[in-house]
């Protein structure tokens, strides 16, 4: 592009509307937060849900090993997963990825506490299933 013709093509496009919209667009700062994300695997995408006696965690892990998962009850009110996402082909022969490869670390909150023994876990077509029953207690009360 020739950068003449385009200042030419600015100033008279000015001179019909009066206002300084060129250079306001022009001068406007790129969102800070969407230049600054990274491509990493923090949190993958997961889902929690319940009912009246179970609670279920669904979480997106495409490509894992199930022998390469390693989980921890932290407090009893949150989970930690630690696994690795290794490529299915060479990265030598890549010509674009999309998908993130390395060590995945990262842990959710429960909505509530449980006991490591309670914990069901199963990983299935890409998706790591977390389940445990709800521990509800009954109040029993006198009036």
């Amino acid at each position: 592009m020739d950068i003449e013709k385009i200042r030419k093509w600015m100033e008279i496009t000015n001179e019909y509307r009066q206002s300084d919209f060129w250079s306001s667009v022009l001068n406007q700062q790129p969102p800070k937060e969407f230049f600054a994300r990274t491509f990493d695997m923090d949190v993958p995408k997961h889902d929690i849900y319940q009912n009246d006696t179970t609670i279920c965690i669904l979480v997106e892990l495409p490509g894992i090993q199930v022998n390469n998962l390693l989980f921890n009850l932290i407090s009893k009110s949150r989970i930690s997963i630690k696994t690795t996402a290794v490529p299915p082909i060479s990265n030598e022969l890549a010509i674009k990825q999309g998908r993130y490869y390395g060590d995945i670390n990262f842990e959710i909150d429960l909505p509530e506490p449980t006991e490591a023994h309670l914990l069901t876990v199963q990983y299935q077509d890409g998706l790591l299933y977390i389940s445990y029953p709800r521990q509800i207690e009954s109040i029993k009360v006198n009036i």
